[in-house]
């Protein structure tokens, strides 16, 4: 497992439902049991005793543990995906976007650590160590297309180059963000915040490469 490592904080899940009911701490009691024992090691009892409710109430809003440890991977993604949404709109295509979008998640990584070193875990899990059944493929590639949505229009608006390829751009973008979120997880060195988001949009839209200086002017 990619777990356990660095200093479990208490996931940002609502406490409750709209009713009143236990679903939303159920969800929170699981993140944190999961985080630190992964999904094999943790039991439907585990859960219960870190809630502190009975084992009808947790079936009665999931059917299993599966389903509960889909349903928290399902809200990584919905959470994750909303936050981005909400910092790009109104924005023009281009580098305010995509520093919007590395902040949005950022921003989620640091409120929500247990549930982002769950995601990890899940996404690099051996085959079979987490059932197929808890993973959405149809929500992870939601939260790429919108990333690669927003290339596509900063491609067009001349921000990027027309030959390059959009989900080369979205690949490697997200993979300089989601790099620096692990890292920071792991070590705890850092800080992600749109100081960052801004450096590396910068890095991910000029290059690595040293630009040749201009001519010099010549006098007559």
């Amino acid at each position: 497992m990619y777990l356990p490592f660095g200093t479990l904080k208490r996931a940002a899940v609502q406490k409750s439902g709209p009713d009143g009911t236990a679903r939303g701490p159920i969800l929170g009691a699981a993140i944190r049991v999961f985080s630190r024992q992964g999904y094999a090691g943790t039991s439907v009892q585990d859960i219960l005793r870190e809630v502190g409710v009975s084992k009808p109430a947790l079936y009665y809003h999931f059917e299993s543990k599966a389903g509960l440890f889909r349903a928290i991977l399902d809200h990584a993604f919905d959470e994750c995906l909303g936050l981005m949404k909400a910092g790009i709109a109104g924005l023009p295509p281009g580098e305010q976007q995509l520093v919007a979008v590395a902040h949005a998640m950022f921003r989620f990584a640091s409120s929500q650590a247990d549930l982002t070193r769950l995601v990890f875990a899940s996404l690099f899990a051996a085959p079979g160590e987490v059932p197929a059944e808890c993973m959405d493929p149809s929500r992870r590639r939601r939260n790429f297309e919108l990333v690669r949505e927003l290339l596509g229009q900063a491609r067009e608006a001349g921000v990027v180059a027309r030959k390059a390829d959009p989900d080369d751009l979205a690949h490697a973008f997200l993979g300089s963000i989601s790099h620096r979120i692990r890292s920071q997880l792991l070590t705890g060195q850092g800080t992600l915040d749109l100081v960052l988001a801004r450096r590396l949009v910068d890095l991910f839209l000029d290059g690595a490469r040293p630009r040749p200086l201009p001519a010099k002017k010549s006098h007559p």
